[in-house]
């Protein structure tokens, strides 16, 4: 999952906050989460990114899910997607859901479905990409569903 709709600036990049919209995107997401919710939540330490998994935490809490949230601080904007792939197939509980940033989230989708770094798909703000795979490698990966807030 990309972070919601963000403030355009803030004193850091890391620190800018969502916006009202942002706030309501990610709200509006839950309601794909709940056929098949995630059992881990890895974050981005940036705030828009924490905020974006709180609601989403609340809401699936709402509906007697309580996935486990891990602050993750390889995952930020600027960061290898290939780090993160390495350590899929150990994180094998049930289902996990990463909420990053862009590039970071367009170009792991791309890596895990397609095996390489052409962006193919372009994720929106608060959009999520369910991806399944046997192993967890380069272009191993299917995108089982994309959906964007209908905001």
């Amino acid at each position: 999952m990309r972070h919601g709709d963000a403030e355009s600036s803030a004193r850091t990049d890391s620190e800018r906050p969502l916006s009202e919209q942002g706030k309501a995107e990610a709200a509006s997401m839950v309601q794909y989460l709940i056929a098949e919710p995630p059992v881990n939540l890895l974050v981005s330490p940036y705030l828009r990114a924490q905020q974006t998994a709180a609601i989403v935490l609340s809401g699936l809490e709402k509906n007697g899910f309580k996935p486990d949230v891990q602050t993750t601080p390889n995952i930020t904007p600027d960061d290898n997607p290939r780090e993160i792939i390495a350590k899929l197939s150990d994180m094998s509980d049930g289902p996990l859901m990463i909420v990053s940033h862009n590039p970071f989230v367009s170009l792991l989708v791309s890596l895990l479905t397609q095996g390489h770094t052409q962006v193919g798909m372009a994720m929106a703000t608060a959009s999520i990409a369910c991806v399944t795979a046997d192993v967890w490698e380069l272009g191993a990966a299917d995108l089982h569903w994309y959906n964007t807030p209908s905001i």
